[in-house]
């Protein structure tokens, strides 16, 4: 640093870069603010056209609910009302007394077998031999069918439920989550009724279980949404090392299951169970299910649905911008003015100093260097910052994507499934080891041993032994490989230790794209252990997104973002089911103890004293001592006598005698801290969260919680103690000195004992032995302390997840739809596959049919195949067929839906269930990967379908090969008159925020690859400016609104199709 003269002046440094900005008058600003309410009216004008006809829609709705819960009412279907929890779990109880009942009364038939009976010359003789009682017998499988239908019915009722955010509201805070709990136990509650089912017939498993060879039995049902099969031994001797082969393949024709099982795991009437059910009730607890998203009022003004929100949002927005620009600029000019004062009055007391004759006595006076000039702001003149505003609201959403939906947030291994990603199709495999209960059959009797209250216990534990396996390699004679060639068994050497399961699939399963096999379990993985923050912040990106360094203070409304975006339709706003189920697992995991915080200053009641007794003191050290807890050891503990007797201190002396409290460390040397502090369990305070905008600090001392979180730090200080005495750093050191110290004096006493005698060979080996020993016990000790340190810094956590850890050669047989696989232990299977393989979409036509006006067409073409909806006042219907250039007389229809659909929720799981997913969820963008695509405007795109369904029986519109090349703001789109055949008609449109146009559009050379430029000549058809759609399909047709689609059950349909798949987005 350079030395400070003595004449020196501080200047104050302007090191700030000069932002410009292009100025503009007033009278601009006012036109601009005059346009904004002549889009505002516009749009306003446009949207109250779909309002009416949504407003109709909802008291048709009305009047429909109305009819279904009378029509339910007459039913009497006895399923319960998916709003009363208590209804439901009166629901459950009735299934469980009910089938309590049945399964007490059931009888073993070989009971009444009586073979004598044909022997019998009465003409009114009933014939009980095996063979027809056999065929007279129950099947247990289609009461537990019903049960389970019934509670899949009552599930659905309470995800439609779940889904209506306008019934949710209705309800309390404690009724939502009540139904969160019991949607719950009904999902529990379907597979407690296949374990009540498993266990009824391994206890009567001579009555319903089959046998073919007398070693084997197995047992089968079918039903729509589920299959069950079970296969196991039976209770006879078998040689498990005399087997000719290692290995038995179990077969579930049922579920279309085979598992060739390794002789690891073969004992005595071992049993497996395999279930396949079309739902799938378990991969939402897996961590990858939902992204976590927190309430607040601080969404994107991108993401904000209603279009005239979005205008009024946008304009508050600049306005903000502008104020704070201005303002800015301003004091910006006013620094540099007071640096310009101070370099001249500086340049003058240099230039007074310079006409002194005397050197000695001048002082050295240094001018700082002239700053660059800002520009100059007039009266009335404005910044124009509309270019800031399009780069903060782009960095707003983009910001948001990459903070809340980014894949790394969701934590995953190589080796687990994303399912935000992955979609699991094709149902779920469950194939596990049972317990079956023991049983003795006698001649005319048998018995069964039952124990835990009856409760089937399944056996995740059984593994088979791989490396065992391997070490003890089995030799299969070649005969015996060529005999079992054509056969299913699997016979490799890197076969025999596995399971090999084989799945046989839907036929059009894996026709676009190949599945992933995972296994769903929950383990114990080590995370490392997260450093509580003072208090909880959830940073959002447009904190981050400034256009200046002025723009960080706190106060600044830049730095706040899109304060505005307060309307609870946007899109990025969580669903009151996402946040009951949040709210869940959070309260599982965290279970912490609500305090209502006080002020320690204020004279404290009875209540909160006890309050802080019950929360410190466990907190604190139990050797620590304050002050005044020494003077009461000195009243308590006096001298003592022989029979235990304390003397009374003089009164005066206790008067007069004032002791100093202040805290001597000495006077604890009797009463020592321990090495490693030990404290009782307590539990843990909720702190109460910060408003988002603010940054995170220290909580104030002087309140309860405050003095529990400071206490909880020294508390957390104290363990991390123990730790850093493990982890000196130079204990390394210490040892690596130590060795040489050894070897140096080994070295000095051969040398002071070369001149005596020669050491022996003997002392030698002995020496060198000794050193060894002492080296390998030094580094052992230092690596198990490292381990213990790595060790100390992780905690094991219970995860859940679909995992492919335990999956190994996967091999998928297009021909037969076969999957094979191999794996080290059973339990629940499942098939991956990719979300998003149908998107982009290539082409995309909406139109009114010609035959029938009413019916509106709508065709997508998504990456892998074509699908054509028919959309009604009824619902949607249509069918999925290959990619054709030209007309099929017989297309394949891979779906066809021939009724129409008016739920839409159906109509996205059969969609689905087909692999053919066409809707995208928020974080879409992160995960398509077979083309192009671009994002739009969401207000604007979503006040885009509402004109187009307001215009579907007049208008064609279809897909441009420009839009996904667009910016964000712009949406290009084809359009013409649906009656005329000639191409006249034909414009392309480019829709913004601002206006809308009628454009030719072409492509120029740009500098960067990965940017693209377009330019838009505008048509002759820009006759005047055109706000949105509603007014561009005005000017071609002028009778237009005249001309609207006033059917309010149909609009809503095309509408509500629309913004399920969002073309303009994915296309």
């Amino acid at each position: 640093m350079a030395r400070r003269s003595k004449g020196k002046v501080k200047v104050k440094v302007v090191a700030d870069p000069i932002f410009k900005w292009d100025l503009i008058p007033e009278s601009e600003m006012l036109e601009r603010e005059a346009k904004y309410l002549s889009r505002l009216n516009d749009f306003g004008v446009s949207a109250d056209l779909v309002k009416h006809a949504h407003s109709d829609f909802y008291e048709q709705e009305v009047e429909r609910a109305a009819r279904e819960h009378w029509d339910r009412h007459l039913r009497c279907d006895g399923l319960p009302r998916p709003y009363l929890p208590v209804e439901i779990r009166t629901f459950i109880s009735k299934i469980r007394f009910y089938d309590e009942i049945e399964s007490t009364n059931s009888m073993d038939w070989t009971l009444s077998v009586d073979e004598r009976t044909i022997l019998n010359q009465n003409i009114f003789r009933v014939d009980k031999t095996r063979r027809m009682m056999r065929l007279t017998k129950d099947n247990p499988g289609g009461l537990y069918d019903n049960n389970v239908q019934m509670c899949l019915d009552t599930l659905k009722q309470m995800d439609v439920m779940l889904d209506n955010e306008a019934e949710l509201v209705r309800m309390s805070g404690q009724r939502q989550k009540d139904i969160m709990e019991v949607f719950t136990e009904v999902e529990l509650e379907i597979d407690e009724l296949f374990n009540r089912l498993t266990y009824r017939v391994l206890k009567m498993q001579n009555t319903y279980m089959d046998s073919e060879d007398g070693k084997v039995a197995t047992w089968s049902y079918k039903c729509k949404p589920w299959e069950m099969d079970m296969w196991g031994l039976l209770n006879v001797p078998i040689i498990f090392e005399q087997l000719e082969l290692p290995v038995m393949l179990a077969e579930f024709k049922a579920t279309g299951v085979e598992v060739q099982i390794p002789k690891s795991v073969l004992k005595d009437c071992v049993t497996i169970r395999s279930i396949h059910t079309d739902f799938d009730n378990i991969s939402q607890n897996a961590k990858s299910f939902e992204t976590t998203i927190s309430t607040s009022l601080n969404y994107p003004t991108a993401g904000i649905v209603n279009i005239e929100d979005s205008v009024l949002n946008e304009w508050l927005m600049q306005q903000d911008i502008q104020e704070e620009t201005l303002t800015l600029m301003l004091t910006r000019r006013q620094e540099y003015e007071e640096t310009m004062q101070i370099i001249a009055e500086k340049t003058e007391a240099a230039a007074k100093a310079a006409k002194q004759s005397d050197a000695d006595k001048t002082v050295k006076i240094i001018i700082p260097k002239a700053p660059k000039e800002p520009p100059f702001v007039p009266t009335g003149m404005f910044p124009d910052i509309y270019n800031d505003f399009l780069r903060m609201e782009e960095s707003q959403y983009s910001g948001y994507l990459d903070e809340v939906y980014h894949p790394r947030h969701l934590d995953m291994q190589e080796f687990e499934i994303n399912l935000r990603q992955y979609i699991m199709l094709g149902g779920i495999y469950a194939i596990m080891f049972i317990r079956r209960p023991d049983q003795t059959q006698f001649e005319k009797f048998n018995i069964v041993l039952h124990e835990d209250g009856r409760v089937l216990h399944t056996m995740p534990e059984m593994v088979a032994e791989i490396q065992v396996a391997r070490m003890r390699s089995t030799i299969i004679p070649r005969k015996t490989r060529e005999t079992f060639r054509g056969t299913k068994m699997k016979l490799e050497d890197d076969e025999l230790p596995y399971f090999i399961v084989t799945l046989q699939l839907p036929q059009d399963l894996c026709k676009w794209s190949e599945p992933v096999v995972c296994h769903f379990m929950t383990e114990k993985e080590l995370v490392p252990i997260d450093y509580k923050r003072d208090s909880l912040w959830m940073p959002t990106m447009q904190g981050s997104v400034r256009h200046s360094n002025f723009s960080e203070s706190a106060g600044s409304t830049m730095y706040r973002g899109s304060r505005y975006s307060v309307d609870s339709s946007n899109i990025f706003r969580p669903t009151i089911r996402s946040l009951l189920r949040q709210s869940k697992v959070e309260s599982v995991q965290l279970a912490e103890t609500p305090l209502e915080d006080f002020n320690l200053l204020k004279k404290l009641n009875h209540l909160e004293i006890r309050a802080l007794e019950k929360h410190c003191l466990p907190r604190i050290i139990s050797t620590f001592k304050f002050p005044v807890d020494f003077r009461d050891d000195k009243r308590e503990g006096g001298k003592m006598g022989l029979k235990g007797l304390v003397k009374r201190p003089e009164a005066e002396g206790v008067v007069n005698q004032v002791e100093n409290l202040e805290l001597d460390f000495n006077s604890q040397l009797n009463n020592a801290e321990r090495m490693f502090p030990h404290f009782p369990t307590v539990d843990d305070i909720q702190y109460p969260p910060p408003s988002e905008d603010s940054e995170p600090g220290p909580i104030t001392v002087s309140t309860a919680l405050g003095l529990l979180k400071s206490i909880d730090d020294i508390k957390l200080k104290y363990r991390q103690k123990p730790l850093d005495l493990l982890n000196q750093p130079d204990e390394q050191d210490k040892k690596s000195k130590q060795k040489k110290m050894m070897v140096k004096e080994d070295e000095e006493y051969q040398e002071g004992q070369t001149g005596r005698r020669k050491t022996s060979k003997l002392y030698e080996k002995i020496r060198s032995s000794t050193r060894a020993e002492k080296a390998e016990k030094t580094d052992k000790f230092s690596i198990s302390v490292s381990e213990k340190i790595k060790m100390d810094e992780l905690q094991e956590q219970d995860v859940t997840h679909w995992t492919t850890k335990y999956i190994h050669d996967p091999i998928l047989d297009r021909a037969t739809s076969r999957l094979t696989f191999k794996t080290d232990r059973l339990g629940y299977f499942g098939l991956a596959f990719k979300r998003y393989e149908h998107f982009p979409f290539r082409e995309w036509s909406m139109q009114p049919n010609e035959e029938n006006p009413d019916e509106i067409i709508l065709m997508v073409d998504t990456y892998h195949v074509r699908i054509f909806f028919y959309i009604t006042s009824k619902g949607v219907r249509g069918y999925v067929t290959d990619l054709s250039k030209g007309y099929t007389a017989k297309p394949i229809k891979y779906l066809e839906i021939l009724e129409p659909i008016s739920d839409f929720r159906e109509m996205r799981k059969l969609f689905m269930s087909k692999n053919i997913n066409i809707f995208a969820e928020n974080d879409a963008s992160f995960y398509i990967e077979n083309g192009y695509f671009s994002m739009k405007h969401v207000a604007l795109e979503q006040h885009t379908y509402n004109i187009m369904a307001l215009h579907c029986k007049l208008m064609k519109f279809y897909r441009s090969s420009w839009n996904r090349l667009a910016s964000r703001r712009d949406i290009i789109m084809g359009m013409k008159i649906a009656k005329e055949s000639s191409d006249y008609s034909e414009v392309t449109l480019r829709i913004t925020p601002e206006n809308t146009t009628f454009v030719q559009i072409s492509e120029n050379c740009s500098d960067k690859v990965n940017v693209i430029v377009l330019t838009y000549n505008n048509t002759w058809r820009n006759i005047s400016e055109y706000t949105d759609l509603h007014q561009a399909i005005n000017s071609m047709v002028p009778n237009a609104t005249e001309l609207r689609n006033k059917d309010s059950i149909l609009l809503h349909y095309v509408t509500r199709m629309l913004k399920e798949i969002r073309l303009l987005s994915f296309s």
